[in-house]
C-alpha cells in the first residue's frame, strides 16, 4: 500500500474527527474542542502534529495545557506521518497509549455481503434516543473503550457529540423484527475517501451476519457517489479485525490516541 493511500485515509480521518467541533490551526499543530463535551477524546485533541525540535514541541505541549483548561483530559491523535521525536515525549510525558487503530481499506468486492439488513436512518429524536441505549451497551461491554467504566452521562455525551456530526456523519440503526439491534455510521470525506465507522452490534444479534450487511449496505452507498478508497477501522486488540480481513479489507496504516489524565490542582 502507497504512502498516498495512507494519507488520503489519515486526512479523511481528521476530518470526520474535526466535525461538530470548532478548530484552530497552529504552526505544528490542530486543536479540535468542543467545551459543550470535556470529556468526549475525538471532540477535544491535538492532531495533525508536525513539531520536531524541541521548541516546536515545547510549543505543542504549551497548547495542551492552554486549550483544555476545562478538562482533565490531554489527549493527542497520531497517525503514520507524526515526527517520532513527538510520539517519543509523549512517552516521557507519561501520555498513555491506548489500543492501535488499524485502517483497513477494502480491495476489490466484498468476499460476503453478510444478512440483507433493515436500515434506518438517525435522524428524529426517538432515533438518537435508541442509538443511545445501543452506545450505553456497548460502553458497558467495554471491548471498544480498553475497559475503562465509562458512566451513563459519559455516554449521552458522547451521542451528543455524535449528533454534532450530522447529518454530514450519517449513523444508521439496524432493525430486527422493529427493534434497533446495531448501528454504524458512513460518510464520504471531501478527499474522495469513504469511510465506514462506529460500528456495533447488540451480543443478542451476532453471528447473524449482522456486521457484514451494515458494511455491505455502507459500501455500496459509498461507490454509488464514487468514492476511492472505501476504509474502516479495527482496533489491533479486538476479534472484528479478523472479520474486515475476511471481508477484503487489508491493512493500511495505523492510528493511535495518546492520553493523559491531569491531577486536580
Amino acid at each position: 500500500m502507497s504512502t498516498d493511500l495512507a494519507r488520503i485515509i489519515a486526512e479523511a480521518y481528521r476530518w470526520q474527527r474535526r466535525l461538530g467541533n470548532a478548530v484552530t490551526a497552529l504552526p505544528h499543530c490542530h486543536v479540535v474542542t468542543n467545551p459543550a463535551f470535556p470529556d468526549v477524546w475525538d471532540a477535544n485533541h491535538i492532531d495533525e502534529v508536525t513539531a520536531e525540535t524541541p521548541d516546536e514541541i515545547d510549543a505543542v505541549f504549551a497548547a495542551l495545557g492552554t486549550a483544555f483548561a476545562n478538562t482533565s483530559w490531554r489527549v493527542v491523535h497520531t497517525d503514520r506521518f507524526t515526527p517520532d521525536a513527538f510520539l517519543a515525549r509523549l512517552a516521557l510525558a507519561d501520555f498513555a497509549e491506548r489500543p492501535t487503530t488499524i485502517k483497513m481499506a477494502l480491495e476489490g468486492e466484498l468476499t460476503d455481503r453478510g444478512a440483507d439488513v433493515e436500515l434506518r436512518p438517525v435522524a428524529s429524536d426517538d432515533d438518537w434516543k435508541a442509538l443511545l441505549e445501543l452506545i450505553r451497551a456497548d460502553h458497558a461491554e467495554g471491548r471498544k473503550t480498553g475497559g475503562l467504566d465509562l458512566s451513563p452521562e459519559f455516554s449521552a455525551s458522547m451521542a451528543a457529540s455524535f449528533r454534532a456530526k450530522s447529518p454530514a456523519y450519517q449513523f444508521h440503526l439496524t432493525m430486527k423484527n422493529g427493534v434497533p439491534v446495531a448501528y454504524g455510521a458512513f460518510v464520504a470525506a471531501p478527499n474522495g475517501a469513504g469511510m465506514i465507522e462506529d460500528l456495533f452490534t447488540a451480543p443478542s444479534a451476532r453471528r447473524e451476519g449482522v456486521a457484514t450487511g451494515m458494511i455491505a449496505a455502507f459500501a455500496d452507498r459509498l461507490r454509488a457517489v464514487g468514492c476511492k478508497p472505501i476504509f474502516l477501522g479495527a482496533l489491533a486488540t479486538e476479534r472484528p479485525k479478523s472479520l474486515y480481513a475476511r471481508l477484503g479489507f487489508r491493512p493500511v496504516t495505523l492510528t493511535r490516541a495518546w492520553v493523559r489524565l491531569e491531577a486536580p490542582d
